[in-house]
C-alpha cells in the first residue's frame, strides 16, 4: 500500500502499538523524539512536493510533536500522519497507552479517522491521501488499533488520481480585472502560494505589466516574489497599523495567494476604506472580496486583461554591500547575512534565525523554493526540516539561533545515521534576543534578565552526535569549508549580542 501511494519513507519513533504496522517496512527513518519525526517527515514533503508518511506513538507521541503538526497545519504541508492505538476489545478499560486519538488529530487534521476493520485501510489511506493534496493542503491523521493491524484483510491495488486543481472561473477573472482598471492607484501583495503553485513567472509578468509595487506577505513560509525585481516594494509588517501605514496610497490591494500574518495587536484595522481583493487556494483566512482560484492559472487569465496602471520601480541598493561591511568588527546582522549569502546564495534557506531574520531574507532573496521557515512561529521547526529536504535535494542550508538548535537537537542523530548532507549555520548571541527586544519595548524590566541569556555549549552538543562543528572567525572563511563535501557539517557565527528593535 505504501508504495502504491509513494509514501516510502516511513518517518517516525515507533513504540509498542506501531510495531504491528511495521513488520512490512523495509524502508524506514528513525527518529529519537516524534517532533522532530513529523519535522523531518514535513521537510521532506515540502521538497518532493508530495505527501510523506510519520508514524508516531499513540497520544503520548502526538502530544510529543503537535507543535511540528501544528506547524505543518499552518504551512500547509501535505503530511499523512498516522499513530498506534490500544487493542479495541479492552478500550472500555482505559488501559496504558490508549486516548482520544481521533480528537487530538483534529487539532491539526484536515481529516481524522480511526480505522474499525482490516478492510477499511486501503480505501481510507486513499482519501487519506487525496484529502492531504487537496488545495489548501494540509495534514491528515489516521489511528491504527493494535488488533486491526494483526488482523488479516483483503488488498486491492489501486492508484490515486489527483488533480492539478487548474480553476480560476472567468466571471471571477473579470471581475478582479474590471477592479483593476477602474482604480487609480493598486499594489499588490503576493504570498507562499505563488512559490507553492509554481507561479513566479506569471507573478512577475502581471506586476511588470500593471507597473505597480509588490509587496510580501507578512510573516510568510515561502518565497512570494523575486525581491531583486524592479517592482518589488519590500515586506508588508505583522501589524494592522503598520500595514495601513504601508498602503494609505493605494486605492486597491490585491491579495494573490497571501494571508495576513499579525502579531502584536495594534488599535487600527486592516486598511480601513480601502478596497481589497483576495484571490488563491485557501479561502479561509481571507479579507475583502474573496476568489478561490488556483494564483498560477487566475494570473494567466487576467494578464491580457489589464493595462498599465502606475510607473512604480524600485531603484537599486547601492547600500547593501556598504551596511554590511560597516558592521564587520561587530559581527553585526547584515554583515553576517551578507557573507553567508555571498556563499550559498543558490541554495534552498530554511530561516530560523528569529532575531536576523528578516535581515537574512534583505540579502539572501526570494526565488522559487529558495525560501522556508514555520509560518506558525514554532522554534525548533528549521533543523528537522532542512534534514527531510535534504534527503531530497543536497543544495539545503539551515540558519538557526542558539536557542532554536536546542528545541530538537536529536534530529542531528538520524542526519549521521542516515547520511544526509546536512549544512547548518548556528547564530550565537547568547540569548533569547527577539523576548529581550519585546521586553525592551513593553517590560524594559525583564531584558536583562537571567532567565533570557542562556549560555549553552553548542559545539560539545552537536560533537556528541558525531556531527563535525566548527567556530567561525570575523572574516568567516569556514563558510567555504561548510559548503564543501556532503558530510553534516555546522558552523557556529557568534554575532552581535546588543537586543534589536524588533517591537
Amino acid at each position: 500500500m505504501l508504495e502504491d501511494l509513494n509514501l516510502l519513507p516511513v518517518f517516525g519513533n515507533p513504540g509498542t502499538t506501531e510495531i504491528p504496522m511495521l513488520t512490512d517496512v523495509d524502508d524506514y527513518v528513525l527518529a529519537l523524539h516524534d517532533g522532530v519525526a513529523a519535522g523531518i517527515a514535513e521537510g521532506y514533503a515540502i521538497s518532493s512536493g508530495k505527501p510523506s508518511i510519520v508514524n508516531l506513538h499513540t497520544e503520548l507521541g502526538i502530544g510529543n510533536a503537535m507543535a511540528f503538526l501544528i506547524t505543518a497545519s499552518r504551512n500547509r504541508t501535505p503530511l499523512i500522519v498516522t499513530a498506534g492505538q490500544q487493542d479495541q476489545r479492552h478500550l472500555a478499560y482505559d488501559p496504558l497507552l490508549s486516548g482520544d486519538l481521533t480528537g487530538l488529530g483534529d487539532r491539526f487534521a484536515k481529516y481524522s479517522y480511526e480505522i474499525r476493520r482490516p478492510s477499511d485501510i486501503a480505501y481510507v489511506m486513499r482519501k487519506a491521501y487525496q484529502i492531504a493534496e487537496e488545495p489548501p493542503k494540509g495534514p491528515v491523521f489516521l489511528s491504527f488499533p493494535m488488533d486491526v493491524m494483526e488482523s488479516d484483510g483483503n488488498y486491492s491495488k489501486e492508484g490515486v488520481a489527483i488533480s492539478e486543481y487548474e480553476v480560476a472561473d472567468s466571471e471571477d477573472v473579470r471581475k478582479v480585472a474590471e477592479a483593476i482598471m477602474e482604480s487609480n492607484n493598486p499594489a499588490i501583495v503576493f504570498g507562499s502560494e505563488i512559490d507553492e503553485f509554481r507561479a513566479f513567472d506569471e507573478a512577475v509578468e502581471f506586476a511588470r505589466k500593471l507597473g505597480c509595487p509588490v509587496y510580501s506577505e507578512p510573516l510568510g513560509n515561502r518565497s512570494s516574489y523575486p525581491s531583486d525585481d524592479q517592482q518589488y516594494a519590500g515586506e508588508l509588517f505583522p501589524a494592522e497599523i503598520l500595514i495601513s501605514l504601508q498602503l494609505m496610497q493605494n486605492d486597491l490591494i490585491l491579495f494573490i495567494g497571501s494571508d495576513l500574518t499579525l502579531y502584536p495587536y495594534t488599535i487600527d484595522t486592516v486598511l480601513p476604506g480601502i478596497r481589497k481583493i483576495s484571490i488563491g487556494m485557501n479561502s479561509t483566512r481571507r479579507i475583502g472580496e474573496t476568489y478561490r482560484a488556483n494564483p498560477r492559472t487566475f494570473l494567466r487569465k487576467i494578464i491580457p486583461m489589464v493595462q498599465r496602471k502606475c510607473s512604480f520601480a524600485r531603484g537599486k541598493d547601492y547600500m547593501k554591500f556598504t551596511d554590511a561591511m560597516r558592521e564587520k568588527k561587530r559581527m553585526g546582522y547584515r554583515y553576517v547575512s551578507y557573507r553567508i549569502s555571498k556563499y550559498f546564495g543558490d541554495y534552498a534557506l530554511v530561516d530560523e534565525a528569529i532575531s536576523m531574520s528578516e535581515t537574512l531574507r534583505h540579502y539572501f532573496g526570494y526565488r522559487p523554493n529558495g525560501y522556508f521557515t514555520a509560518r506558525s512561529g514554532q522554534i525548533g521547526w528549521a533543523l528537522p526540516a532542512s534534514i527531510g529536504m535534504s534527503m531530497n535535494d543536497p543544495r539545503v542550508l539551515s540558519v538557526i539561533g542558539d536557542g532554536s538548535l536546542m528545541y530538537s537537537i536529536q534530529a542531528l542523530w538520524t542526519a549521521r545515521h542516515y547520511g544526509v548532507p546536512l549544512k547548518m549555520i548556528i547564530l550565537r548571541n547568547s540569548g533569547y534576543n527577539i523576548l529581550r527586544s519585546y521586553a525592551m519595548s513593553y517590560y524594559p524590566s525583564l531584558k536583562d534578565a537571567d532567565f533570557l541569556r542562556p549560555e549553552p555549549d553548542i559545539e560539545g552538543v552537536i560533537s556528541s552526535y558525531g556531527v563535525d562543528v566548527r567556530t567561525a572567525d570575523s572574516d568567516l572563511r569556514n563558510l567555504e569549508w561548510l559548503r564543501s563535501g556532503s558530510d553534516q557539517k555546522a558552523l557556529v557565527i557568534d554575532v552581535d549580542r546588543s537586543i534589536p528593535r524588533m517591537f
